[in-house]
């Protein structure tokens, strides 16, 4: 009888143990760190346009005046002419680099002598219609032109462009016209569409400006 004692004592050791409240650690909060999301940067239009005195050599197919260069004259930091000579004529157009879009604001045809503005003309041109206008994505529609393709890849006899934009206007006669433009170059390639016919020009080469 000796172990009963020993055993009331063990029992009443083990039903005070289950009265103590037992405290848990508090729940420790780790750091929120913030994930880094893509933020797209905004397009410089500027960036469409080649540097001052740069010429752009355009090689054709289709007709005679397909093959053309294009040089660029730019007036300020705004506004920029370029002269696109096809060997029969000389087509000059200025442009103006807004925030969201591109317009144009004067274009002259045979103009053989570089446009000189006087002060303070550019500013008082008054848009013609829209060359580009953000964004550059599938879908954009402005003066008769729509994005079918933001990112694609296109082979020129420059080089090979992995993102190009191209636009595309319907004509009233079915005709299709598409533009391809490449961030850092400008338009690279054009081509008109009917039926089976087909006129298209594509850059070739960049002439460096004479020293």
């Amino acid at each position: 009888m000796k172990w009963r004692p020993f055993l009331f004592a063990v029992v009443v050791l083990a039903a005070g143990c289950g009265d103590e409240v037992v405290q848990e650690p508090a729940p420790v909060e780790e750091p929120v760190i913030e994930k880094e999301t893509d933020v797209p940067s905004k397009v410089n239009l500027s960036s469409y346009f080649l540097k001052d005195g740069q010429i752009a050599h355009f090689v054709g197919e289709g007709n005679e005046f397909a093959s053309y260069t294009a040089r660029t004259v730019w007036h300020d930091d705004r506004h920029v002419t370029v002269y696109e000579d096809n060997g029969g004529t000389v087509m000059a157009r200025t442009f103006r680099v807004e925030d969201e879009r591109i317009v144009v604001v004067r274009e002259e045809g045979e103009q053989y002598e570089d446009y000189v503005p006087s002060d303070g003309e550019l500013e008082s041109l008054k848009p013609l219609y829209t060359y580009l206008q953000l964004p550059l994505e599938v879908g954009q529609s402005f003066d008769g032109w729509t994005v079918t393709d933001d990112s694609s890849p296109l082979e020129t006899p420059l080089q090979t462009f992995d993102h190009a934009v191209v636009l595309e206007k319907i004509g009233e006669d079915g005709s299709i016209a598409r533009s391809y433009f490449a961030e850092g170059f400008g338009e690279v390639k054009r081509e008109f569409v009917m039926d089976d016919f087909i006129v298209s020009s594509m850059i070739e080469q960049i002439e460096e400006p004479a020293r």
